[in-house]
This record gives C-alpha cells, structure tokens and sequence, in this order.
C-alpha cells in the first residue's frame, strides 16, 4: 500500500471539518474555507509535500503519478484544493494530463474555484491549451460567487493579450457585468507600461474610464500609479482620455497622487486637470476631516511645481489662476508650497 493510500485510511476526513458546524457557535470550521481545512489535514498535507517534490525534480512524476491522481480525485474538496498545487507542477512534464485532471477536480463542488491554485492553474494552463480551459472560465464567470467571477473574468483578460483563443472571452467580461468590467480594468490598468502588451492595453482601458459603475472607474484610474513608465506623448494619449470622460472624486484622487510623484510633465494637460479637481473638492479641500483635503496637499504641489518649472507664460498664467481659485477655498498646502517657491 503507498503513502498516499494509507492517509486515505487513516487521516480524519477533511471534509468534516470543513463543513461541520461546531457545538459552540454554530459556525463552519476554518470558516468555511476548504484549502485551510485541507493544509491542516494529513492528506492535504501530503498534497503539499507531492507537489513540492515536482517542482523540485519534474521527472519524478514518473514515480508520483499515481499519488497525483488519488490527490486530485480525493472524495474531499479540502484536499483536491491542496492538490492542485501538484498539477501546477504536473503542467512542466505532461500539460494535458495536467488539465484534464484539473476540469475533474473542479466538478464536484462550487467552493473548490475559491481556492488559491485555481486561478494560477488556469492562468498557466491557459497559455498551454486556451481551448481545454474554456469551459472551466466560463463556469466561473457564471458564478454567483463574485469573487470566482472576478477570478474567472481576469484571467480571460490577461491570456487574452496573447492568445487569440481568448478574445471572445475577454470580449464577454468587458461587456459583462460590473464585477467583470472591474477585473477587466484592473488587468489593463496594470499592464499600461508593460513593453509587450502596453498599447494594447491602453486602447481596452479608455472605454473603462467613462464605464457607468463608478468602482469601474476608481479601479480604472488606478493606472496612473504606473505611468512613470510610459513616454511623454504615452502620458499625455492616456491622460486626456481620462479628462475627457469627466471624472468624479474617486477616480481623481489615483491621479493626482501618481502625477503628483510622475518625473514627467505634462504642462497643459495637468492645468485642465488641476481645473477640474478644483471644482471637484472645493468643498472639502480645506477641510482636515475630508479626503479631499490630502488630495488639495498632492495638487497643490503639482501646480506650483508646474508654475516654477514652465517658461511658457500660457501655462504660468493657467496655474497663477488655479492657485488663486485655490486659496479662495483654502486648499490644505497651498500655502506651504507657496512658501517653498518663495525660498
């Protein structure tokens, strides 16, 4: 009898501590979490060890093989969950066997596509075989669980950037749902800058900044954070697409935290910005008790720094009257930065 065989005997179900409610509390063990209640079981624990040892030596999958396969069609889904760190390791040796056992361990159970390999499999079995894992992506963007259908919708978006067998996929999460769209955003905000798929990238993010949900948009805006990586006439293409979509508090404040700590300028661009964030929190930009005041500090300095830094007298005029605007509603900042300047 193998290892593995003999923890099938002999080690408590998992599965009970994972769904058992407990006499005092009325609660799920492990709070309902199925890869926790699999790490703490010995079964699981042997998962663990499995895959440690493929990803140290692939070949010895010819010796594992077996042990592999009881692992990932284990009656308990706490332990399938912990298997699939083996398979992720399988993929280096035999990537259709990988996946196949893959789509068999997810089908018994809906809590197993929560779980932590699940969308590391995906995302590396997807660049090996995008067709195998197509059912399993649209399973999960037809979750009611949102956070499997955030999973599901990113890691379309992303294969999506390389693999042309992905485009309908990511074309049905940037026109589906907000939890959709939002992963979606998410994926290309951060890929901005990114030397291979950037363009890309950016073109699929504008539409997002005029999306109707206003979390599309905040999580949209999120990539400005990276746009110290993108050249002068990159910044100035994103950034007036953003100004064009009119946008609110929220997604205001990435932006001007990033350009606030951008090496690059974008004199005439950042003046229109500056305008529209001073009719944006010119109610709480004075105010210590409101985010907006610490978004007033951050443009208070960009202004200023783009006042002292430009010789275009348009541009200084533009920012002498921002700040004018700006110390009429006592923006938090201004003042010190003015000081500086003064130095």
């Amino acid at each position: 009898m193998d290892a593995v065989a003999w923890y099938a005997i002999n080690d408590p179900d998992p599965e009970q501590e994972f769904w058992s409610l407990p006499a005092n509390g009325g609660k799920p063990y492990y709070a309902g979490d199925p890869y926790t209640a699999g790490i703490n079981s010995t079964r699981g624990a042997a998962a663990g060890a499995v895959a440690q040892l493929l990803f140290d030596v692939p070949e010895r999958i010819e010796r594992l093989e077996s042990a592999v396969h009881q692992l990932t069609h284990d009656s308990s889904v706490a332990v399938r969950s912990c298997a699939m760190a083996a398979l992720l390791a399988m993929l280096n040796t035999n990537a259709e066997k990988a996946i196949s056992w893959f789509k068999q361990s997810l089908s018994t159970h809906p809590a197993i596509f929560r779980t932590p390999y699940v969308e590391r499999l995906l995302y590396y079995a997807g660049y090996r075989d995008y067709a195998a894992i197509g059912s399993i992506i649209d399973s999960m963007l037809s979750s009611v669980d949102p956070s499997v259908v955030e999973a599901g919708a990113r890691q379309a978006c992303v294969l999506s950037l390389s693999i042309e067998a992905a485009a309908a996929d990511a074309e049905r999460v940037q026109k589906g749902t907000p939890t959709m769209r939002k992963a979606a955003a998410e994926v290309y905000a951060r890929n901005i800058a990114d030397q291979a798929v950037g363009a890309i990238c950016r073109e699929r993010l504008k539409p997002f900044f005029i999306d109707p949900d206003e979390g599309v948009r905040a999580e949209a805006a999120s990539a400005f954070q990276h746009i110290a990586g993108l050249t002068t006439t990159e910044q100035a293409d994103l950034l007036a697409a953003f100004l064009d979509s009119a946008p609110g508090q929220e997604a205001l404040e990435p932006v001007v935290r990033a350009l606030e700590d951008s090496p690059v300028q974008l004199p005439d661009l950042v003046c229109k910005l500056g305008a529209i964030c001073v009719n944006a929190f010119r109610a709480e930009g004075g105010d210590l008790s409101k985010a907006g005041a610490m978004v007033a500090m951050d443009l208070s300095k960009i202004v200023v720094r783009l006042y002292s830094q430009t010789e275009d007298p348009a541009i200084q005029s533009q920012c002498l009257a921002l700040i004018d605007d700006m110390e009429t509603h006592h923006f938090y900042g201004l003042s010190d930065e003015l000081r500086r300047l003064d130095r």
